[in-house]
């Protein structure tokens, strides 16, 4: 689970900002909490802002870390690190981005963060809190380090660790239990834009795998009215696919036999039964079934989910059903919910509380900022929607009317 994470001095975020889950005091809507020990946190949050704002490089900045902690380990001497500083100033092009996470993994609390340029990774840190009480594992800047716990160990990691190369990635390959814990939560526990197409394949194979999960998905699509989808038929076929090859003769390429997974979708029309290719369902019913393997996945094993745009290509209500599972009682492992989204019919007081709406806007010198709901004078009863459409949220695009006269 994410408690926060910050961003600084990337894309077009210059002056840091945080990204809170944890909850504001009050007791309405509970069902869209998790309570564990001191901590109350958030299921699901959402992200409005304009076009241009900078919703999607909040994602981008979370994705950054993941491509670091889980693929830093591979660079090789002289690779640059791929970051991209906010670039409309001269001055945040020399400074390091900076990017920090507070997340609980396995019940424990951990910080993790660090800082780069694209030659190396500057500082780098990791605490937490085993019994309660903050404890350092290890500390580093540029190429010195600090450890408190089984020091000898550390140092012999840290001695394989190039100055390209996260000390967290570095030292988990090489079997340290104590950063174990937050690489797996990056490696397996988070999961980043499900709308990608790569997820359809993950459903297919989920559900021609477990008759369980394909009872669950075909319940849903039932439920939200996809069309009559009475049942899904796979079947594993013989294909053929190509094999591209680069080299110094130029490109050649050949076919390749492979089995593939061919999905039907059975619809009943008057009591008879028509089979469909998924290429002549609706793109919303396309995106839905996609997105139901992943989604089922991370509220079964206590997940987070970050994605843009949810509801691109889905009717509202679509998209509404899809968020509201995370404070249902299919989410019993406390999974969590991150997106962006332009459906202010979302915006309801009496499904959401104040602390699970961000919003996204730039300032004068086109940096990101953010603010929560939260920090408006606002009711909890008030029109949401109405607020944020008036402006007095902000985050809405300037348009210059008189252009139509």
């Amino acid at each position: 689970m994410i408690i926060n994470f910050s961003i600084e001095n990337y894309l077009s975020i210059k002056d840091k900002i945080v990204f809170n889950l944890e909850a504001s005091g009050g007791n309405k809507l509970t069902k869209n909490l998790i309570k564990l020990n001191d901590k109350r946190l958030v299921k699901n949050v959402a992200i409005y802002g304009a076009n241009a704002s900078g919703k999607s490089n909040l994602i981008k900045g979370l994705f950054f870390m993941w491509k670091m902690i889980t693929n830093s380990h591979n660079f090789n001497v002289g690779d640059k690190i791929p970051r991209v500083p906010f670039k409309l100033d001269t001055t945040s092009q020399k400074n390091p981005s900076r990017f920090e996470i507070n997340l609980i993994q396995e019940g424990i609390r951990y910080k993790y963060g660090f800082s780069c340029d694209e030659e190396s990774f500057i500082e780098e840190y990791l605490y937490y809190w085993p019994k309660g009480k903050e404890a350092l594992i290890f500390k580093r800047n540029k190429d010195k380090f600090v450890f408190k716990t089984q020091s000898s160990k550390q140092k012999l990691f840290s001695k394989q660790t190039l100055p390209n190369v996260l000390y967290l990635s570095r030292a988990t390959q090489l079997g340290f239990e104590k950063t174990k814990p937050v690489y797996q939560f990056f490696t397996e526990n988070l999961v980043i834009n499900i709308n990608h197409p790569i997820w359809h394949d993950y459903t297919v194979n989920s559900i021609y795998k477990s008759v369980k999960l394909k009872d669950k998905i075909i319940e849903v699509l039932q439920r939200t009215d996809f069309g009559g989808i009475n049942d899904v038929s796979i079947q594993k076929e013989k294909g053929k696919v190509k094999e591209i090859k680069f080299d110094l003769q130029g490109v050649s390429q050949r076919d390749l036999e492979n089995e593939i997974l061919d999905i039907k979708f059975i619809h009943k029309v008057k009591g008879k039964e028509v089979s469909l290719n998924l290429a002549e369902e609706s793109l919303g019913t396309q995106k839905t079934f996609s997105m139901l393997g992943p989604l089922f996945d991370i509220l079964d094993k206590g997940k987070v989910a970050v994605i843009d745009e949810i509801d691109s290509s889905l009717h509202p209500k679509i998209a509404l059903f899809l968020i509201q599972l995370f404070s249902s009682r299919h989410n019993k492992r406390n999974a969590q919910l991150i997106f962006t989204t332009h459906n202010t019919s979302l915006l309801r007081n009496e499904l959401f509380r104040k602390d699970q709406f961000y919003f996204c806007e730039k300032e004068p010198n086109k940096s990101t900022i953010i603010t929560s709901l939260r920090d408006y004078d606002l009711r909890q009863d008030a029109d949401f929607e109405r607020a944020y459409m008036q402006g007095r949220l902000g985050a809405n695009p300037f348009i210059d009317e008189t252009y139509l006269e």
